[in-house]
C-alpha cells in the first residue's frame, strides 16, 4: 500500500480564540495531503484530465475522530493512504500526528469526477482505472 506523508505548521489562523486548531482545517489538510498522495504516485491533475478526463476528485462522504488537540506552531505529519479502492470510489485515512502522538483519525471517500457525456455541466464518476488503482493501492 502507497503511504505518503504530508507535513506542516500549524499557524496562527488555523486556531480559533481557545489555541485550538479550527476542525474544519483538518478536512483542508486532508484535501491538500490527498493531492500530495496522488502527485507522489505520479498521479498529478494535468496527467489524471489529460489521460482520463478527470476533473476534480469530489467528496462522497468525509469524517475523522478527535482524539487530541492541536496549537499554533505545531509540526504535524499527515500519514495518507489509499484503504479501499472500490469500482468508482477512493476510500482514504488520514492520521494526523504531532511527533508520536496520534492526534487525528480522518476518512475521505473520493470518486474520479469527469464531465457528463450528455450535459458537460454534470459530472460523473468515472470507473477507476487498473493503472490508477495500482499506483495509489499498491504503489506500483
Amino acid at each position: 500500500m502507497r503511504v505518503s506523508i504530508y507535513r506542516l505548521t500549524v499557524e496562527f489562523g488555523d486556531c480559533d480564540p481557545a489555541n485550538i486548531v479550527f476542525y474544519p482545517n483538518y478536512y483542508r489538510w486532508f484535501d491538500a495531503a490527498t493531492h500530495y498522495l496522488c502527485k507522489r504516485a505520479g498521479l498529478d491533475w494535468i496527467r489524471l484530465c489529460d489521460q482520463y478526463g478527470v476533473v476534480g476528485m469530489p467528496l462522497v462522504e468525509s469524517g475523522a475522530s478527535y482524539r487530541q488537540p492541536a496549537s499554533f506552531g505545531d509540526h504535524l505529519e499527515i500519514e495518507s493512504s489509499v484503504v479501499e479502492c472500490a469500482r468508482k470510489t477512493l476510500r482514504l485515512r488520514h492520521l494526523v500526528r504531532r511527533g508520536d502522538t496520534l492526534l487525528v483519525d480522518g476518512f475521505e471517500v473520493r470518486v474520479l469526477g469527469a464531465r457528463h457525456p450528455d450535459d458537460p455541466q454534470r459530472l460523473h464518476a468515472l470507473e477507476i482505472p487498473e493503472k490508477i488503482r495500482n499506483a495509489l493501492v499498491e504503489g506500483e
